[in-house]
């Protein structure tokens, strides 16, 4: 049963790896060119770990993110560049990306605090097309919509954020996304909609992939810095670094998803028995494990 098992798990790697998206948050800096004032999370104890993970869990509309463990403050005018060193985000169903910041509703004036970006992309880290975006709605920027981090971060329809989709711009692949603040024009025009007195420039809690094809030749199988056992339909990791972890069934949608560093227990009583593909990420790399559930029995290769 084990061996009959572990092929079907290959088999569904591989349909994964020709067939299937793979859903990550961003682990790359290309550039940062922090603009002025706030410089929150800019700090090599911060930056750039607390954006390699997925967005801050207790964000919402009413309370924004403000730590720097979570978010980095690019500055007035400031410009940062990220992707995925072994992804590259694809043109798919729908939105192909999502940008947090840690937008929230003012609770006096009931209207958005927005600190906005203009988001532009590249395959080839020279030649980028920008999103359309409108100077007063601040349509189509980023940092205009609250997170809500309760809910599944790649799923755009409940996620928060501000979320972008390569066909408006007719892109097919991208590798690059160029984040640039405009808080600083807002804030020398007092007759915009969005300005404030308050505005310190986009603060970035993270980026994520929701359509990302990956590289493999620079990815690992499996990282010898994770020590994995499994106990009775528990699969037990501990490392001791920060990793994202995410949990895809064998239709690729994401049934599970955390971030931390210690110990952590994945409990496979809750999940139907089936395929599964579980993704560690880490600064610059991932690891890959595929796990086969049968009868509360759990197989990892």
């Amino acid at each position: 049963m084990r061996f009959f098992g572990l092929l079907c798990v290959l088999f569904f790697y591989s349909k994964l790896l020709y067939g299937e998206y793979y859903q990550s948050a961003i682990d790359t800096v290309f550039w940062f060119y922090p603009g002025k004032g706030q410089n929150l999370g800019q700090g090599s104890e911060y930056f750039p770990q607390n954006i390699f993970k997925l967005p801050d869990t207790n964000a919402s509309e009413q309370v924004p993110s403000s730590s720097p463990t979570d978010i980095c403050s690019i500055g007035l005018g400031g410009e940062i560049c990220v992707g995925f060193k072994n992804f590259e985000v694809v043109d798919g169903d729908g939105p192909d990306f999502t940008i947090f910041e840690n937008a929230f509703i003012n609770p006096v004036t009931q209207k958005v605090f927005a600190e906005p970006a203009v988001v532009s992309v590249s395959a080839d880290g020279i030649n980028f097309v920008e999103f359309p975006w409108d100077y007063n709605t601040l349509e189509g920027c980023a940092g205009t919509k609250p997170t809500n981090g309760k809910a599944n971060p790649f799923d755009p329809n409940e996620s928060g954020g501000n979320s972008f989709d390569l066909s408006t711009i007719g892109l097919k692949k991208i590798k690059y996304i160029k984040i640039k603040d405009i808080c600083d024009s807002i804030l020398k025009d007092e007759k915009h909609p969005f300005y404030s007195p308050l505005l310190s420039g986009f603060d970035l809690d993270c980026v994520v992939g929701i359509h990302l094809l990956p590289n493999f030749s620079s990815a690992d199988s499996h990282d010898a810095k994770v020590e994995l056992k499994i106990t009775h339909g528990r699969m037990n990791l501990n490392f001791h670094e920060l990793y994202s972890f995410v949990l895809y069934n064998s239709q690729g949608q994401v049934v599970f998803f955390n971030s931390q560093i210690g110990q952590f227990t994945l409990n496979f009583f809750d999940f139907p028995d089936g395929l599964y593909l579980l993704s560690l990420q880490k600064t610059g790399k991932f690891t890959f494990y595929k796990i086969l559930k049968i009868d509360n029995e759990i197989f990892v290769d």
